[in-house]
């Protein structure tokens, strides 16, 4: 890689909240091995951080980032890699979120912006063109992520300054808090909002006008033009322009028996219910205010604005409402009241909390109250009741100020119920810590995806969704060698297809770019050969899409190793909760399914011979990371017995 960067800025900031210092050093350090985005981040924290450092420890980092591709004229080119240690199990942790702050600090001159320390008051990062600021934030601590960005940029006079932030949740450490971007875009899971709280880091503002510099234009255009001819004609832009992501993914999941009803008692919603909070009821909710599409973005699934305009909660107006949300506190809760819906929604975003861990660890309640395992004199008096959408309501104010029965729930759901004990953590519905976002039992692929996952418990990372769209089996053995890709239920080559998407995700990441314009949303979409055309013509050098996927695999074995060391995670840690393997579907067209316990553990050895990894404990071998070039992480292992 040449001195002279394309695509990179070629500069990575470090900000040391110590002693209030910064410095620079050269992308290119890291971008020949890692890309960009979450692989940079992944190789520093390794090497950086010891396991014996705590979430919270100033030594800790939490580093932002972008990829080679964020800020270009690429479709979606507009994602945020935050990345830090696991607040929820000390292991691994990476978030993402789109929106325009990853292209403004781009702009602003980095690639990388490398947290370490505490401030011994609370401060923000100011990002303007190159230049680098600590400022007061003692006037933002306590404000809500929606009025802090609207402050910063009253202060600084310029409405294009776009704005990363923690809200109360993250102040007061709440284990599963999340960084805002754009008022509703959160960098959720594993609690990366509580560790930029934890260095009194209220926000970081960024504004820039630099371009990003392309080192074959005409290649370059001629292949973004490509990739967005292929979005187009896949239909996905009118279908989530129309609907956005919770009216088109929301009844599918209902459908296909993944819904986590009540908790994950159930996995399909009585239908009647369903109808009441997606279309077209909340299309009369759709408001005609400002489309809020991300940078760059030719799909627009976050382009509604949802405004209440009557009822307790009128007055609340988001804009992309997506589905997690609808399935987190619609069946989850059991609530069936859309502007409710939406009142919670705006609420978590303003208090800056993780969607998914935040009505997982409610639910959890709520099912342990109906089973009588949790009491009024645990609560604080409060009765807990499915449906009472004012009770979730004010249950996420108190997580958030960690008030009375909410400073139970605020440490999440594996934590409270180890607290609580008397049998609750069997409805503790996690994985490695983290809320298990889904239901998992019928889907047999998505369920591997979801729980071998390097930070728990999340969808994103290597759940496959050709099983959403019953992919036909010469389609996906011509794409995935995998001939059972569309079927839901079956277990065998589960393995292969996860490993797949493990390292697409991972690609996908270091790039800077949204998940939702790839091959997971559709097999027609952009795949590893047109990223590689894209990644080739901006960079003007040559990558091939089977050199990416290579990448992404080391990735992915980082992580995996952190979380050996610094989590202590084994085999045991790549099973389901319990609960999924014992109590079947109740109800809907797959009603019986589960996860079986000995079917499950044939497909973990198979996704183990795959990865190369050790089958009874589920760690590396010190063959496979020198294969992958790794040779440091098998010392480092072999050092500690791992």
């Amino acid at each position: 890689m040449s001195e002279q960067t394309y695509g990179w800025t070629g500069t990575t900031l470090r900000v040391d909240l110590n002693s209030q210092e910064f410095s620079t050093e050269p992308t290119t350090k890291y971008a020949n091995l890692f890309i960009g985005g979450r692989g940079i981040q992944q190789w520093i924290l390794f090497h950086e951080v010891e396991p014996h450092i705590k979430p919270f420890d100033p030594e800790n980092l939490l580093i932002f980032g972008t990829g080679p591709l964020t800020g270009t004229e690429a479709p979606a080119s507009n994602f945020l890699a935050i990345s830090s240690k696991n607040v929820l199990n000390g292991g691994a942790n990476f978030s993402y979120v789109g929106g325009h702050f990853a292209p403004q600090l781009k702009y602003a001159g980095f690639d990388q912006v490398i947290v370490s320390g505490k401030s011994e008051r609370p401060v923000y990062l100011w990002l303007n063109n190159g230049k680098v600021e600590l400022k007061d934030a003692s006037h933002l601590w306590g404000k809500t992520t929606w009025e802090t960005q609207d402050i910063i940029r009253q202060s600084h006079g310029d409405d294009a300054i776009r704005v990363a932030c923690i809200g109360p949740a993250g102040e007061n450490l709440v284990r599963f808090s999340a960084i805002i971007v754009d008022r509703t875009r959160a960098a959720g899971g594993g609690g990366i909002g509580a560790v930029m709280g934890s260095k009194n880091l209220k926000a970081i503002a960024a504004r820039g006008s630099s371009q990003v510099r392309i080192a074959c234009p005409e290649e370059f255009h001629k292949a973004v033009r490509d990739s967005l001819s292929k979005i187009v004609a896949s239909g996905l832009p009118k279908l989530f322009g129309e609907k956005g992501t919770h009216g088109v993914v929301t009844p599918l999941m209902n459908r296909l028996c993944l819904m986590p009803v009540r908790n994950v008692q159930d996995a399909h919603w009585d239908e009647k219910k369903l109808e009441k909070i997606i279309f077209p009821v909340l299309d009369k909710f759709r408001s005609k205010g400002k489309i809020n599409a991300c940078f760059n973005c030719p799909i627009g699934c976050g382009n509604i604005v949802y405004e209440v305009d009557d009822g307790p909660y009128a007055g609340v107006k988001v804009p992309a409402f997506e589905s997690n949300t609808g399935y987190s506190f619609g069946p989850r809760l059991d609530i069936d009241y859309i502007p409710a819906i939406l009142k919670a929604f705006e609420g978590i975003s303003q208090l800056g909390l993780d969607n998914d861990n935040t009505a997982g660890v409610i639910s959890w309640a709520f099912d342990c109250y109906e089973r009588g395992i949790l009491t009024k004199e645990d609560t604080g008096g409060c009765e807990l009741k499915w449906g009472d959408y004012a009770t979730v309501i004010e249950l996420v104010r108190k997580i958030a100020y960690r008030e009375g029965f909410g400073a139970l729930l605020a440490d999440g759901v594996k934590i409270a119920s180890d607290k609580i004990g008397r049998g609750s953590q069997y409805y503790a519905m996690h994985v490695k810590g983290q809320s298990q976002i889904d239901g998992m039992r019928a889907a047999k692929g998505w369920a591997l995806g979801i729980v071998t996952a390097t930070r728990g418990g999340r969808h994103l990372n290597g759940a496959p969704t050709t099983e959403f769209m019953r992919l036909p089996a010469e389609l996906g053995e011509r794409i995935y060698g995998v001939s059972t890709a569309g079927d839901p239920q079956a277990y065998e080559g589960k393995a292969g297809l996860v490993v797949w998407y493990e390292q697409f995700k991972a690609l996908v990441d270091m790039l800077g770019m949204c998940y939702y314009t790839s091959m997971w949303s559709r097999p027609d979409l952009l795949a590893p050969e047109d990223y590689a055309r894209l990644l080739s013509a901006a960079t003007g050098i040559e990558f091939s899409a089977k050199a990416l996927m290579s990448i992404g695999r080391r990735v992915h074995n980082i992580e995996k190793a952190i979380n050996t060391l610094h989590a202590g995670f084994t085999r045991q840690d790549d099973l389901p909760p319990r609960i999924l393997m014992e109590e079947p579907v109740k109800t809907g067209n797959l009603r019986g399914e589960l996860l079986n316990r000995e079917k499950w553990e044939q497909m973990l050895d198979e996704y183990y011979d795959l990865q190369g990894w050790d089958r009874e404990t589920g760690w590396q071998t010190k063959e496979t990371l020198e294969e992958l070039r790794l040779d440091e992480i098998a010392r480092e292992l072999a050092r500690r017995g791992k």
